[in-house]
This record gives structure tokens, sequence and C-alpha cells, in this order.
């Protein structure tokens, strides 16, 4: 049921009355029957038919459901002239406009604001799941973390409403969930640190503005801790949950504005998680979009390189790519298609197998998606967090974290000698402040002469340490 139906349609006096449309086969069929039946495959076309004859025959409610079906097609100018022509024969019947339509016009103009800057994405894999356990399914590797039901984790529970999912980083001494605020009785994103005895640090709350005026649930955090995605149903959602992105500033941990990650990621069902893995370059996310059985979503899985591209096409290659009925239309580039959103001329008649004027093969495409999907299906989730002395960049978001990380003795060796030198360098840092600190209050020139020989100390120390990564990476081959 999308968030349309959910929020929209319940409230809306055709229900409770229900209009009925005549099917032209003897049956009425009532107006919630047919909106089922759009939403069943390969009867999508019949269902608009039935509710085009009641909007000639001048029903009002005809033309809210055909503007409501336009905005789940993403096909904007009909949801606006079906909205309008709502509104003005309700005023000809002079009948009370249902107050719902504010809501759906402001969802309109949030859409069309979306639609206009649609991202290329390429979705290789789908898979349908259950809506309450759906984090199970999501094939994290230990680098991107653990998605986890938030109940299970060490936060304080009693009277107070969680929110489903938690998450965890790599190393186990990040998470984060999400709890009702008393004071504004919106979900918000909390932060805590896992300490060296096991306990947490006193939890922080993440600012309210994150949520936009609704609530905030479902966190997930980039592995190097700057970025946040979660889902709200706040200010700037197409109407319902979408998922949002904030970026923090690492060194004082204040989050900018948040980001409506737009469309695909978001549309008129709920969403209910995004989930980075960098070190494959995918990412997962999580909705409702399509008309499932309440207790089922779909779970997609994505192509991420975290560049931002989107799409200059035509309205419809654009709706096509949004709606998602078929994953493999988002496969082929973009940039393979003309104005009116066919395959260029040109690519129709070049010689596919010549490879040297840059021809795409389409077929190559979907083998090298086919084979990432089932690389990423072999990944087993709900590791335990590894062993975690250093980090050390090896660059597409991947790190040596301990001597375990490597297979070579010599390596091995070269990591546990840095683990050691940084543990030195960082000892030796933070006295050079403490001496920084106690000069700014009581100078001295004993004092002054201790400090010049801590940052000779210390830029020996950083020197040494550069020397030690470079002989690891050039033993690994990376350089």
């Amino acid at each position: 049921m999308t968030k349309l139906q959910k929020q929209y349609l319940i409230k809306a006096p055709l229900i409770a009355g229900a209009f009925i449309i005549c099917t032209g086969i003897g049956n009425p069929l009532r107006a919630d029957e047919a909106e089922d039946m759009y939403y069943t495959r390969g009867m999508r076309a019949d269902s608009k038919v039935l509710f085009e004859e009641n909007r000639k025959r001048g029903d009002a409610d005809a033309a809210l459901y055909l503007g409501r079906l336009s905005m789940l097609e993403y096909d904007f100018p009909a949801a606006q002239k079906h909205y309008s022509e709502y509104r003005t024969l309700k005023k000809k019947a002079r009948q009370t406009v249902d107050p719902v339509i504010e809501d759906e016009e402001a969802a309109l103009r949030e859409g069309k604001i979306l639609f206009d800057r649609v991202r290329e994405l390429a979705v290789i894999d789908e898979v349908e799941v259950d809506k309450d356990t759906f984090y199970k399914y999501l094939r994290l590797p230990l680098t991107a973390g653990r998605v986890v039901d938030a109940s299970t984790l060490p936060i304080e529970k009693d009277g107070v409403q969680i929110g489903p999912t938690g998450y965890i980083s790599e190393s186990g001494d990040i998470i984060m969930w999400s709890a009702e605020d008393e004071e504004s009785g919106l979900m918000r994103i909390f932060e805590a640190n896992v300490l060296t005895d096991g306990t947490l640090s006193d939890p922080v709350m993440t600012p309210e503005f994150l949520g936009n005026g609704g609530d905030a649930i479902n966190p997930f955090l980039s592995a190097d801790g700057t970025t946040l995605y979660y889902v709200s149903n706040g200010e700037g959602s197409m109407g319902g949950y979408d998922i949002f992105m904030a970026t923090r500033d690492p060194q004082t941990g204040e989050y900018l504005q948040p980001v409506n990650l737009g469309i695909p990621f978001n549309s008129y069902g709920d969403e209910y998680l995004l989930a980075i893995d960098e070190e494959n370059g995918v990412g997962w996310w999580a909705t409702d979009r399509h008309y499932l059985p309440d207790d089922k979503i779909v779970l997609y899985l994505f192509e991420w390189t975290g560049d931002r591209k989107n799409i200059d096409a035509s309205d419809e290659e654009k709706r096509k790519r949004s709606r998602l009925d078929n994953i493999r239309d988002t496969w082929m580039p973009i940039s393979n298609y003309g104005a009116d959103g066919d395959e260029d001329e040109e690519d129709e008649e070049a010689d596919t197998s010549d490879e040297e004027e840059g021809a795409i093969d389409p077929q190559a495409i979907a083998r090298k998606y086919e084979a990432l999907a089932a690389e990423i299906r072999k990944i087993q989730p709900g590791q335990k967090p590894r062993r975690e002395e250093c980090r050390i960049p090896l660059g597409k978001g991947k790190y040596i974290y301990s001597a375990d990380d490597v297979k070579g003795n010599t390596q091995k060796a070269l990591v546990d000698e840095y683990v050691v030198r940084n543990r030195n360098y960082e000892k030796k840092v933070k006295e050079l402040a403490m001496m920084r600190k106690e000069y700014a209050k009581h100078g001295s020139s004993e004092l002054g002469s201790r400090i010049t020989v801590a940052e000779k100390e210390v830029q020996k120390e950083h020197l040494e340490m550069v020397n030690l990564l470079s002989r690891l990476y050039k033993s690994l081959g990376t350089e």
C-alpha cells in the first residue's frame, strides 16, 4: 500500500461511501476496487479507463483518483489537470472540496521539483522481503557496518518508542538509533559511543532540523562517519517517508541542512532505508513503492559511485526509469538515448563489435550487472566487528585495520610496527598540545625549550610513519 493510499485515500469520503464505476459488463466496480486493479500487473490501463469514463460523466472523485494515479506515474502535468478539474467539478456541483487536496497538491509541487533532477542510477537487483525483518536481507560487508533490529541495541528502552532499525559501525564503537523525543513527540536520531569497558557514552540527539518538522528514523552512517542517511516524513518529502542525506563536519560533528536524495530513490510509496557498501561500489534501499501485500517491501541493489549525474532525456524516459517497472530499463547509459527517449539512430546503425568507436553492447552490460549481483549475494551479513588497531587507507573505501587484514609476514610486521609508532605518535602529539596549553598560561624559557624538542620529536615520528606506510604500500603493490 502506497503512502498516498495510507495518508490520503483512507481519508477521502469516496472510500466510505465509495462511488460506483460501471464496468460495461453488467457488474458495478467500487472505486477502491478499481484502484486495486491499477496496482495489479497488466491491469493499469483498464483501471484508468474506468476512472476516465466516470470523470467524463462529471464525477469529481473520479478526477481526483486520476490525479492520484498520474502522480504515481510521475505525470505531473496530467495530475495538475485532474486536480484542477476535481476542484471545478466540486464547485459546479456546489459540493465541499476535500481538504486533503491541499496535501496532495503540495506533494505534487515537491514531486515536480525532484522530477526535474532525476538521478541516473543503475539498479542491478531486486528482491521482495518481509517488511518487519527486511534488514536481515541486506548483504553488507563488515566495512559498511551493520543494520540491526533497534530493540537489540544496549540502549534505554523502558517507556520510550524506538525506531525499527539501528546502526552499528564496523568497529562496533558507534551505534545510532531513533527514539521519540519527549519534548516534541517526534522521532529523533541518537548516537552514542561504545566505551572500552562495554558501557555507552551519554547519547547525543541529532539536530531537530534533520526531521524537517517530521520524524527521522532508520539511520545509516557512511564508513568515514561524515554522511548520515535516514528516512523522514517531514517537510520536503514527496508525501510520506523519503530518504534524506545529511553531511557533518568531521572536526566539530555539526550537521549541515539535509538533502532529499530525490528520484528514483524516493517515490510516492514509503522508503525505509538506504545503506552504502563502499567496498563493493553498491548500495541498498528498501521501499514499498510497488503494490505488494502489507507485510512485504522491495529491496533494490544499485551501483554506487558517489557522483551524482542527472538524467538528460525525455520526460517519458525519466518516468520509465523512475517507476522501476523493469530494472533493466536502468542498465543502458542515458547518453545512449535521444531527445525522444529512443535509442539514437547512430547507435542503432553502429557496428557494436567495433569497441574502438565506443559502441555499447547491451549484453555485456547485462553480464556485468548480473555477475556483480551474484557476487553481492554471496556476502554473509551479521559478521562480528573485526579487530581495529589502526586505519590505513587503501582507496575505494577499503582500509587496513590490523595485521589480520594482510597476508605476508613482511606486511604483517610492517602493520604491527605502524600500530606501535602510531600510538607513540598520538601520545607525543597529545603531550605537545598540553605543553603548549600550559605555555600559554605560564610561559617560561625552560618550557619553551621543551616544546621545541617535542616538536622535533613529533615531526621525526611523523616522517618515520610516512616512510613506513610507503614501504607497506610498495609491498602491497599499490605504488
